[in-house]
C-alpha cells in the first residue's frame, strides 16, 4: 500500500474539510516562532495539520485514476516525514511549516472545487439530485 492509498479513508463516508478551521490552523502554525515554541507544541500542531490535510485529500479528486496530483504526492511525502518523531526540533518545526503551506493550498483547492460544484448545480430544480 502506497502513502497515497493510506491517505484515503477506508470507510465509504465522505470526509469534508472545514475550510475556515483549516486555514486558521495553518495561520496559527505559521505564526509560531522557532525559538519560543516547544517541541510538544510543534508536535501537537503537526497532528492538527495532518488531520486537516487528510480531510482535504479525501475530498479532492485525483487528476487521473492511479496517478495522484502533484499536491497529493507532496502531501503524502510531508505526512510520511512528519511521522518520524526522532527529528530534531528545528527539522520538526520546518516540517510543520511545510504542512501549513500545503494545507493552505489544499484548502484553496477545496474551496474552488466547492464553488465550481455549486455553480454547476445552480440550474438544477429544487428537489432534484445535485452533482456531488
Amino acid at each position: 500500500m502506497t502513502d497515497i492509498e493510506r491517505l484515503t479513508p477506508e470507510t465509504p463516508e465522505r470526509v469534508t474539510l472545514d475550510i475556515g478551521v483549516a486555514r486558521a490552523a495553518a495561520d496559527e502554525a505559521l505564526a509560531l516562532q522557532l525559538g519560543t515554541t516547544t517541541r510538544v507544541q510543534i508536535e501537537a500542531m503537526t497532528d492538527r495539520l495532518t488531520g486537516h490535510i487528510r480531510s482535504a485529500l479525501a475530498e479532492l479528486p485525483r487528476d487521473s485514476p492511479g496517478k495522484p496530483a502533484p499536491t497529493h504526492e507532496e502531501a503524502a511525502a510531508l505526512l510520511a516525514a512528519a511521522r518520524t518523531g526522532a527529528a530534531l526540533a528545528h527539522s520538526a518545526y520546518h516540517a510543520m511549516r511545510d504542512l501549513a503551506f500545503v494545507l493552505r493550498h489544499l484548502a484553496g483547492r477545496c474551496e474552488k472545487g466547492r464553488a465550481a460544484a455549486g455553480a454547476a448545480g445552480a440550474g438544477v430544480p429544487p428537489g432534484s439530485l445535485t452533482p456531488g
